[in-house]
């Protein structure tokens, strides 16, 4: 969000630094107690190359249990996808492959479990999809040709390798399809019965962007909900003053013709700093009032989709405030419809962003975080000065009437830390998961770089949350805001899964840590 003030400055070089650096959060040290508790159980994992992005856990190979999909480059530059098991019998992870990545391969990533229970591992370049078979018997691991594909990535060389979100299971059959954006249509391969693919392509061109010496393209947002209530998952579209839904018909594909629901006018697909004008110049901040839309899901548990925005109003750059809005659905006469109204929100006489949600006790109606910030010149002027500013961690519930309350469910002070002059951050662990088992998530996060804490949910009594926190001394990365959390022993609490970065010292890039649940 500051980033955005900066950006509305013309400060390109500060708005490209903050928006690296000033996502960064970190919790405010609680009052500190004498006791501390054993949360979790480390361990750890020595690699012989460098780890560079998040870790993904995923279910790849037949062995019970969980793995974790580990990716890097070694001191050659040679790009690494690695595969871990847990050995429950010796309490360690132990390596089941070392996969080589090809420079032409631009992403991977993993679909839902499949009818026998696991899921699988695909890679991508220009021309196809690989979908990646373990070791079994006496046959090596192998990668097969899952489908011939055509999209936007059609160079013979990828400058980078990540996770990209290819693989879904887009109609709800239980089989792996390939979803895949290109120039002027939507590209799919839907999975039959038979085990083929079966190709389709949908009118959903990508979004394309000039500016004065380039033009660049982005795929839009897609949203997969059962629209028309008749059990079956359609393709959702946003474009301003309107839903475009390509319902799913009998045979399990989406009809090209999309049956448009329209909502308020002033709802749009895109973020006000991505539009420009006819005359390709970016919006005039001093008059903004610009909502696009965050999320479609069933936010209030009754069966029908719903979907959330962000309202930004804006008198100038530094007078900006974002408050975030709820339109439940509604049937009439059958038909899904939204009122131009919101049937609830969430807002605050300070600049809210970060709109997250979450199920905290699974009752089907969804809690939502955000942050919430002060911001004015006094405010950029600190903060420039001393890297960091205040603010705090929101999570608001609804009421009997689906409504979100005024008053959060709980409030915790956080600060955001930057430099200007490295670029440099150092985000904490947050995260709300269940540690205990109990069903219901607690908050747990770090402390600096030697001590995590846990905030336990106290679901059957007056007060959300422990007054106190429980704390436990251990090291941890510097950045550790990525992690990921899982169960990965398969006993009910959600356990952590860390790695280092270029924060840390050059010897611990080749380490992750996994933080197991007492």
């Amino acid at each position: 969000m500051i980033a955005n003030f900066f950006y509305g400055m013309n400060l390109p070089k500060i708005h490209a630094i903050t928006r690296l650096g000033l996502a960064s959060l970190v919790l405010l040290t609680l009052p500190a107690y004498a006791k501390y508790t054993d949360i979790f159980t480390p361990h750890q994992i020595e690699l012989s190359f460098n780890v560079n992005q998040p870790i993904l856990v995923a279910d790849v190979l037949p062995q019970a249990g969980t793995e974790l999909l580990v990716v890097g480059v070694d001191d050659k530059q040679q790009r690494i996808l690695a595969i871990y098991f847990f050995d429950t019998r010796n309490n360690t992870f132990i390596e089941q492959d070392k996969i080589n990545i090809a420079d032409n391969v631009f992403a991977y990533d993993v679909g839902e479990p499949q009818q026998d229970g696991l899921q699988r591992l695909y890679l991508l370049d220009k021309a196809e999809v690989h979908r990646y078979v373990p070791a079994h018997l006496s046959h090596q691991a192998a990668w097969v040709k899952a489908e011939s594909v055509s999209s936007m990535y059609v160079g013979d060389k990828a400058d980078s390798f990540r996770k990209m979100d290819f693989i879904q299971d887009v109609n709800n059959d239980g089989l792996d399809d390939i979803i895949l954006p290109n120039f002027e249509q939507l590209n799919l391969w839907m999975s039959g019965c038979c085990g083929a693919r079966h190709p389709q392509s949908l009118p959903i061109a990508a979004r394309i962007e000039m500016n004065e010496s380039s033009v660049s393209y982005d795929d839009q947002a897609l949203y997969f909900q059962d629209m028309n209530l008749d059990n079956k998952v359609d393709l959702v579209t946003v474009e301003q003053g309107q839903l475009n839904i390509f319902t799913q018909n009998e045979n399990m594909q989406f009809s090209p013709i999309p049956i448009k629901i329209k909502i308020n006018k002033s709802i749009y697909a895109v973020d006000w700093w991505d539009m420009k004008g006819p005359d390709g110049q970016e919006m005039d901040q001093s008059d903004i009032q610009h909502r696009v839309v965050r999320a479609i899901d069933d936010f209030n548990g009754d069966g029908i989709p719903d979907f959330a925005l962000q309202f930004t109003k804006s008198s100038g750059v530094l007078d900006k405030t974002i408050d975030f809005e709820f339109f439940y659905g509604a049937l009439t006469e059958g038909k899904l419809s939204y009122s131009d109204q919101a049937s609830t929100n969430i807002t605050s006489e300070d600049t809210l962003s970060n709109l997250t949600f979450l199920d905290r006790d699974m009752d089907g109606k969804k809690e939502v975080s955000v942050l919430s910030f002060d911001i004015g010149i006094s405010q950029i002027v600190g903060a420039l000065l001393s890297g960091s500013i205040d603010q705090d961690v929101l999570i608001f519930s609804m009421d009997e009437n689906n409504l979100f309350g005024e008053k959060p469910l709980v409030s915790q002070e956080v600060e955001i830390t930057f430099s200007l002059s490295s670029g440099s951050r150092g985000q904490p662990l947050v995260k709300m998961i269940d540690i205990n088992g109990d069903a219901v998530k607690d908050i747990v996060y770090s402390d600096g770089e030697d001590m995590i804490r846990a905030l336990l949910a106290t679901p059957n009594q007056k007060k959300p949350y422990a007054n106190r926190s429980l704390r436990q001394k251990i090291s941890i990365p510097k950045n550790p805001f990525n992690a990921a959390s899982e169960d990965l022993n398969a006993d009910g609490k959600s356990d952590l899964v860390l790695h280092h970065g270029p924060a840390d010292s050059d010897e611990l890039l080749k380490r992750v840590l996994i933080l197991i649940a007492n």
